[in-house]
C-alpha cells in the first residue's frame, strides 16, 4: 500500500482551489434579489495552494479528530478517491467527467464531508491558525447542552500560535456545479444560523473569529473552477460563556496525531487533561530540512522504500510530555514550526504543518540522529 500511496500523492502534484468571500449581511438575508449576480456578492481572494501530501495530511488529521479512523483506512480514502480526481486537468483541483455521479449517496456524503473538512484545515492554516480541536468532542460542551438539546455544534475550534481562537463549520459538495448565488447562500446561511453564530458568544476564552466554508468540487470541462466559499461573521459577547481549559485546543490537536502514530496510550493521557504518570518511550529522531522529528516507528531504518512515515517536532513532543506530567505552560508557549522552513523542496513527497506534525517519505530524511527516549 505504501507504493500505491506514493504513486497517488506524487502524481497529485501541486493543486489549487479558488477562494471567494461573502459578506455576512448578504448571507443572512432572507432572500437575495431577483437574478443575483455572483460578481456583486463574492469577493475574490487568493487561491488556496496545496499538494497531495498536504491534503492527505489534512484528511488524516481531521479523520482522527472527528472519528479516530485508523491510519491506513484514512489514507486509503484518498486511494478510493483517486479514480475520481482528474490529475491532468491543470492546477485547479478537478473531478473527472462524471466523477460527481460515481459514488452512491452514502459514500458521496462521506467523501465530500471529509474532503471539505481537510480543505478547511488548509484554509485555516492560510489564515494563521496552527492548532485545531473537534469542538463537538469537548465534554464540557456536551455536559452543558445535555442529551435533550437540539443545538448543533460547529466542526472545529482553531487557535493561532498566540492563542487567538476561531470557530469553523465546513461544508462540501460534488453537486454544486456552478456558482449559483442563491444555492450557495442557502448553505452558508444554514451553517451560520445552526452551527457558527450560536457558539460565537458561548465559549471562554473568547472566540475572535468564526467561519463557515463551502468547498465545491467541479468536474473537468466545467467552466466554473472548483472553489471554496467562506463567510466570516463578527464576534459576540455572552455574560455566561462555557469555559474551556486553557490548553484544550493544543491537547486535542496533538492527541489524534499521536493516535495516528500508534501512540494510543500517550494520546489518551494527553486528551484526558489530567496529570498522568509517564513512561519512557524510545523513538527514532531524524533531521528533515533542519528540523528534528520523532517518527512513528520504533525501528529505523525501515525495510522498504518508498516508506510513508508520520512524525512530530521533538520540541512539540517535549511540550506534550510536560503537559501529561501536569505542566501545561510549555505546551501553551509552543509556537509551532516557523514559516522559514523550505516547504518548496520535495513538495511532491511530504507535508509539514505549522503545528509541527509531519507526513512524508523516509527517503526525505536528511540525517538519522538516533533513538531518543521521551517521557510520555
Amino acid at each position: 500500500m505504501n507504493l500505491e500511496i506514493y504513486r497517488l500523492l506524487h502524481v497529485f502534484g501541486q493543486k489549487s482551489i479558488d477562494v471567494f468571500e461573502w459578506q455576512r449581511a448578504d448571507v443572512k438575508k432572507t432572500r437575495l434579489k431577483n437574478d443575483p449576480k455572483w460578481s456583486d456578492l463574492a469577493i475574490t481572494r487568493s487561491p488556496l495552494l496545496f499538494s497531495g501530501w498536504n491534503l492527505a495530511h489534512a484528511v488524516i488529521k481531521t479523520d482522527y479528530l472527528v472519528s479516530q479512523t485508523p491510519f491506513f483506512p484514512s489514507i486509503g480514502f484518498l486511494l478510493q478517491m483517486s479514480p475520481i480526481f482528474d490529475f491532468g486537468s491543470g492546477n485547479n483541483l478537478r473531478l473527472v467527467r462524471g466523477g460527481s455521479s460515481m459514488l452512491n449517496d452514502v459514500t458521496l456524503s462521506s467523501s465530500t464531508g471529509r474532503l471539505g473538512q481537510g480543505l478547511s484545515v488548509l484554509f485555516a492554516q492560510s489564515l494563521g491558525y496552527s492548532f485545531v480541536g473537534h469542538l463537538a468532542s469537548a465534554p464540557m460542551l456536551r455536559n452543558h447542552l445535555g442529551s435533550s438539546s437540539s443545538l448543533k455544534i460547529a466542526d472545529f475550534l482553531f487557535e493561532t500560535s498566540v492563542g487567538s481562537k476561531m470557530i469553523l463549520e465546513a461544508k462540501g459538495s460534488f453537486k454544486q456545479a456552478e456558482n449559483d448565488p442563491s444555492r450557495i447562500k442557502r448553505v452558508l446561511k444554514k451553517a451560520l444560523d445552526d452551527q457558527v453564530d450560536p457558539w460565537m458568544s458561548r465559549l471562554k476564552p473568547a472566540v475572535n473569529k468564526g467561519y463557515a466554508t463551502y468547498s465545491c468540487f467541479r468536474e473537468s470541462g466545467n467552466p466554473y473552477p472548483s472553489a471554496l466559499i467562506f463567510v466570516d461573521p463578527p464576534e459576540h459577547e455572552d455574560p455566561s460563556p462555557i469555559e474551556l481549559p486553557p490548553a484544550w485546543v493544543r491537547r486535542v490537536n496533538y492527541g489524534p496525531w499521536l493516535e495516528a502514530m500508534g501512540l494510543s496510550g500517550v494520546a489518551e493521557k494527553l486528551n484526558s487533561g489530567e496529570t498522568r504518570s509517564r513512561r519512557k518511550i524510545r523513538l527514532p529522531v531524524v533531521r528533515i530540512r533542519e528540523q528534528e522529528f520523532a517518527l512513528h516507528r520504533q525501528r529505523y531504518p525501515f525495510e522498504t522504500l518508498p516508506q510513508v512515515v508520520l512524525g512530530i517536532d521533538v520540541k512539540a513532543l517535549s511540550a506534550i510530555s510536560a503537559a501529561i506530567g501536569g505542566e501545561q505552560e510549555q505546551l501553551l508557549d509552543y509556537k509551532g514550526i516557523e514559516e522559514s522552513i523550505d516547504h518548496e523542496r520535495d513538495i511532491a513527497s511530504d507535508s509539514v504543518f505549522p503545528d509541527g506534525t509531519y507526513l512524508g517519505l523516509i527517503e526525505n530524511v536528511d540525517e538519522y540522529i538516533g533513538h531518543q527516549t521521551f517521557l510520555l
